[in-house]
């Protein structure tokens, strides 16, 4: 629930005309399929990200996160020198640049996902994260997590018991 309505607001904050191209940040960070996973999570530490888009002869074959590497390979006790295509997620979202922010939020909060591939046509040009989203309106954005932080408070608290506690 909660998340259903941050994307509300934030579809409220951003507007029905604003365009993915509008925030889309430059520069480009991808992995090749037979990376080790210990190069791709160098790779992510360095440029302080936790999502990469997955290529193989320039052609995106899918997509693996800081929590993949860690849920469904150290936690496994893989060798950290294992190719990443075992633990690549293959189901890739994506979206045109030239479409609407909100279509982005609503393909968002249909996948539940946080971030996209941004496409020109067949060509991948970048990702699109709610993170990215947030920065743009900052202000309001924090207005509407802070609505929604007392809408949450207050149905939590709805069906609270106290008890007594002594010191």
């Amino acid at each position: 629930m909660c998340m259903n309505i941050f994307y509300k607001y934030v579809k409220d904050i951003i507007g029905d005309k604003m365009r993915i191209k509008e925030i889309l940040k430059k520069g480009i960070v991808s992995v090749n399929i037979n990376m080790p996973l210990y190069e791709v999570a160098s790779i992510m530490k360095k440029h302080n990200i936790g999502f990469l888009p997955v290529l193989k002869e320039n052609k995106v074959l899918g997509v693996i996160t800081d929590r993949d590497i860690v849920i469904n390979a150290v936690a496994n006790n893989c060798d950290n020198n294992s190719p990443i295509e075992d633990y690549i997620n293959k189901n890739v979202i994506k979206i045109d640049w030239n479409r609407e922010l909100k279509d982005a939020l609503d393909l968002m909060r249909q996948n539940k996902i946080k971030r996209l591939l941004i496409v020109d046509g067949d060509k991948y040009i970048g990702v699109l994260s709610l993170s990215d989203i947030i920065e743009k309106e900052e202000k309001a954005t924090l207005e509407a997590i802070k609505t929604i932080w007392q809408i949450e408070d207050k149905e939590r608290l709805k069906d609270a018991e106290i008890d007594e506690f002594y010191l």
